[in-house]
């Protein structure tokens, strides 16, 4: 469960993803990047969709900013588990020094109300830490993405924006 949005359970995690969200439980932000371009990119891939090399790392060198470049506010909750009495937002965050194409998270923003998550306000990454394991369903979702035992998963975490101080939209 996400200790910020009490009732939301973890990620389903696959050998492409859980590297995202171990990297998150350890207070990082690292995206996919292709060794042969250079793009980055999010949702991990196994190939490249610029040139469609099979090489990539995880680029852990980007300075954890972006502009939120879209928003939602949840007003109902779709279950009664995930009401904890309050809306959410859901984001789209357009994130800093990245190479390529625009690199963008569906997120949340916390700390900002109805007035002031905008469009273009400035944001910096912080990490919601989530209890439990979780692992991908069973049978996992084909070769690229196999579900990981979840015995093999250490603290994971939700990658979630905060509004960068005397940042306004």
């Amino acid at each position: 469960m996400s200790e910020r949005m009490p009732g939301f359970g973890g990620p389903a995690l696959s050998r492409l993803v859980t590297p995202f969200y171990e990297a998150a439980g350890q207070g990082k932000l690292v995206i996919q990047q292709c060794d042969n371009c250079g793009y980055h990119r999010h949702v991990p891939t196994d190939i490249c969709y610029n040139c469609l090399s099979w090489d990539w790392h995880w680029d852990d060198t980007l300075p954890g900013t972006g502009v939120v470049y879209s928003y939602s506010w949840v007003m109902r909750a779709p279950n009664e588990t995930m009401n904890n009495g309050q809306p959410w937002d859901y984001a789209v965050v357009e994130l800093d020094g990245t190479t390529g194409g625009p690199v963008r998270l569906l997120t949340n923003v916390f700390g900002v109300d109805h007035d002031s998550l905008k469009v273009g306000l400035r944001v910096k990454a912080a990490f919601d830490p989530v209890k439990g394991k979780y692992a991908g369903p069973a049978g996992g979702y084909g070769p690229a993405g196999a579900a990981v035992d979840a015995d093999d998963v250490g603290p994971i975490a939700l990658v979630v924006f905060e509004p960068l101080e005397g940042a306004a939209a």
